[in-house]
């Protein structure tokens, strides 16, 4: 049976209370759960809840399941925030992971669902499929579905590749969603695998504690509910409930570096070095996790303590109390600094760079990205504008009584 046969089936269904399952020696098998969506520790929460009091029917799972199913979604909705919101929007690709992650949301959550797809106008009309398949599975399911279609070849930026300008539509679409439709979080279907292959990937190209947490469960708006889910539990409930999704065949292909470590790597280390790596991983994201949240709080606060407002610098620290901190604890407000401003991330080495020139002192000019330069004086270290740096220096060349250059203009460009 066809994905747009087994919605159609869904979407004829009388009686309303009633939740589609799986199909079973070809009949339908309906439940009507004692544990629903909008439910908080066994107890009804919200006007949302379909909770109907009624024995839980055999069918589908069994009671112990289902109550692990919601305890393991409720528990990433408490840690990241969102579980007590009014509503989520929720990236619906088409893809097995954001399928299983609105049945799960749908089934166990109790606000307001609204699902975002980005048609990216690619793979000769086949993103035209997915989309009318994200439309029909909402509508079959009483979700608002909020669909976008952009040219994602036609509208990269330069030096762009494809995934890059795909991603940065795709959360633009979200964000525009939520925004339109008043809601403060956006849901991703990122899961367990994700964040190990995401791990192994930083691995290999050399990175710190941030890069060994993998994906982050939350980072401003953006959450992810399903992301202590397994892909193959994922599946498994998609099986189960007998749900169609659709699968983009380019996930398998070897030729990409997160495919080939999927494919191959992962099930060869679990074959011959560790049954349980993924596991063992997974705890290792949620201990550099924790450390990473009690670090950021010191690094804030170390930041708070030197900052000054000198225009027109976009950020300025001052120099002066700068000596009290340890180069770890440096190096990691400057790249805390860098995300402020919203500035690429320094290599290692660039930061140990720009730490050793804070410690030399002096008067220095230090590029950063784009036109924005670290500049230091005795009086602060400054990130600005090129053009400023430059315009200042210029006004003192027409102006010879002007001897002396501005603090942030003083230093020759590294």
């Amino acid at each position: 049976m066809s994905w747009v046969q087994k919605i159609e089936k869904l979407k004829s269904s009388a009686n309303q209370e009633k939740r589609w399952q799986h199909e079973k020696n070809g009949s339908l098998i309906y439940k009507r759960p004692l544990f629903c969506a909008g439910l908080d520790a066994w107890g009804k929460r919200g006007e949302n809840s379909r909770a109907s009091g009624t024995k839980y029917a055999e069918a589908g799972y069994s009671m112990k399941k289902y109550y692990e199913l919601r305890k393991k979604i409720c528990a990433a909705g408490k840690r990241q925030g969102w579980w007590g919101a009014p509503g989520l929007v929720v990236a619906l690709s088409g893809g097995g992971d954001s399928v299983a992650m609105l049945w799960l949301l749908r089934e166990f959550y109790g606000g307001r669902l609204v699902a975002a797809h980005l048609d990216h106008c690619t793979r000769e009309g086949a993103s035209h499929d997915d989309a009318r398949f994200a439309e029909d599975l909402c509508a079959a399911w009483g979700i608002t579905c909020a669909v976008k279609r952009v040219e994602v070849y036609a509208n990269r930026l330069p030096g762009e590749s494809f995934e890059m300008a795909g991603r940065r539509e795709r959360y633009l679409h979200f964000s525009e969603t939520a925004n339109s439709e008043g809601l403060s979080f956006i849901a991703v279907g990122h899961n367990a695998d994700d964040l190990v292959e995401t791990q192994l990937i930083n691995l290999f190209r050399g990175t710190g504690l941030a890069g060994l947490r993998g994906i982050p469960e939350r980072r401003g708006d953006i959450v992810r509910p399903v992301i202590d889910f397994t892909r193959a539990e994922l599946r498994a409930i998609l099986q189960e409930q007998n749900l169609a999704w659709r699968e983009d065949l380019s996930n398998s292909e070897t030729i990409y570096v997160r495919n080939r470590i999927r494919e191959e790597l992962i099930p060869w280390v679990k074959e011959n070095m560790n049954p349980n790596f993924e596991s063992g991983m997974l705890g290792l994201a949620r201990q550099v996790e924790d450390e990473l949240v009690y670090k950021n709080a010191v690094v804030q606060k170390n930041i708070e303590a030197v900052v000054q407002d000198i225009p027109p610098a976009l950020a300025c620290w001052s120099a002066k109390k700068l000596a009290s901190f340890s180069d770890l604890e440096l190096a990691d407000m400057l790249r805390e600094q860098g995300k402020r401003l919203e500035l690429p991330t320094l290599s290692r080495d660039r930061t140990e760079k720009l730490t050793a020139l804070i410690r030399r002192r002096g008067a220095w000019r230090f590029q950063w990205a784009y036109d924005i330069e670290v500049c230091y004086s005795e009086r602060g270290v400054g990130w600005l504008h090129r053009a400023d740096v430059e315009n200042a220096e210029k006004n003192t060349e027409k102006s010879p009584k002007k001897q002396t250059l501005p603090w942030w203009a003083r230093g020759s460009s590294l």
